[in-house]
Parts: structure tokens; sequence; C-alpha cells
């Protein structure tokens, strides 16, 4: 009895810290060493990333009690998960992706689960390729600004142009 006991205060523990992610990467972390996996967990921590490995019986509660669903095909073999919160859902992705630099053969995702969608793990390439929020917002600047800045840029040679044949 103090064993199921022990696995639903685990799995509670887990819902709680998982609460309010938008996102869910499920991984394999097979053969990656304790020295890589330490690294990356210290690198994660410090940039607000939850990452744990967890047992695939216990994880498929988890996710019950967080409502994900699609997930559980992907619970098989070692299963780590990756969380991205609201701020920056696609911050896990862009940090398996930096991870995959120099450590191609671990740390494979297998599924992911972003904005209530189940996707493959083979997508994380590609939302690692999209801009954080910050990122964006500098692209709609540069968007807004860059033909603006190229009429007045114009206006202003006409108008010296013009000062110096008038003057």
């Amino acid at each position: 009895m103090k064993a199921v006991v022990k696995k639903q205060q685990t799995v509670d523990a887990i819902v709680e810290s998982f609460k309010g992610a938008t996102a869910i990467y499920l991984l394999n972390y097979q053969g990656i060493t304790v020295e890589k996996d330490s690294l990356l967990r210290r690198n994660l921590k410090a940039k607000g990333v939850k990452y744990c490995a967890v047992k695939n019986t216990l994880l498929k509660r988890v996710l019950a009690k967080l409502d994900v669903k699609g997930l559980d095909d992907a619970l098989v073999g070692a299963t780590s998960v990756m969380v991205g919160f609201e701020e920056d859902p696609l911050l896990p992705a862009r940090e398996i992706e930096a991870f995959h630099k120099t450590n191609a053969d671990f740390l494979i995702a297998k599924s992911i689960f972003v904005d209530g969608k189940m996707m493959p793990g083979s997508a994380v390439v590609n939302l690692s390729k999209i801009p954080d929020r910050k990122g964006m917002l500098a692209q709609l600047v540069t968007i807004i600004l860059g033909p603006g800045s190229t009429i007045a840029g114009q206006l202003k040679t006409i108008t010296e142009k013009l000062e110096k044949e008038a003057g």
C-alpha cells in the first residue's frame, strides 16, 4: 500500500510542476552519459525549462491528469520529458537542437504535444527555427519600418538635392 501512495505522490508532484505547460516534448535519453546529462540539466534549469526522466507508467498517469492525449504510443523505452510554458513553448525545441549540435545521437525526440496538438518527434527541427517572442517582435518592427525608412531616406535625399540646386 505504501508503494501506491508514494507513486501517487510522485505523479501529483510532477503534475504540479507541469501546471501551465503549453508544450510537452517526449525524448529518448538512452545512452547519454551522466556528465552530458548533468550539463544539460543545469543549462535547462538556468533557462527555466523543466526536464526529468520519468517511468512510462507514471508518465501515462501524469499525462492523463493533464488531459494530454495522443502521446501514449511514444511511451516506450527510456523516456524523459521536457516542458515548455506559455512564455516560450518552443524554448525546449531550440534547446534540443542546440544540444544536437554537439551530441547528435542523444536526446532524440519521440513525440511532441504543442497547443493541444500531437506532432511527431521530427517536428522538433522545424519548431526550433521559429523565433521567440522577442525575435518575432523584432522581425515585425523591421517589416514595418523597412519600407517607411526607405521612403523617408529617399525624400531626405531629394530634399537635400533640391536645397543645393536652389541655394
